[in-house]
């Protein structure tokens, strides 16, 4: 639990975020051929956005 905590931001209690992809993009990353760089890419996208947001 220790290193989890270091990951957390302070005084925010909630540990999980529930993501979906609007309907418009779920059959062109089902499909890529790819998937590993656009999911981590979208992640990175993702982990900027809300560490701005907190």
């Amino acid at each position: 639990m220790v290193k989890i905590g270091i990951r957390l931001f302070p005084r925010v209690n909630c540990r999980q975020i529930v993501l979906t992809l609007p309907e418009q993009l779920l059959i062109p990353f089902h499909n890529h051929s790819n998937q590993k760089p656009l999911y981590s890419g979208l992640m990175v996208l993702v982990e900027a956005c809300l560490s701005e947001l907190i």
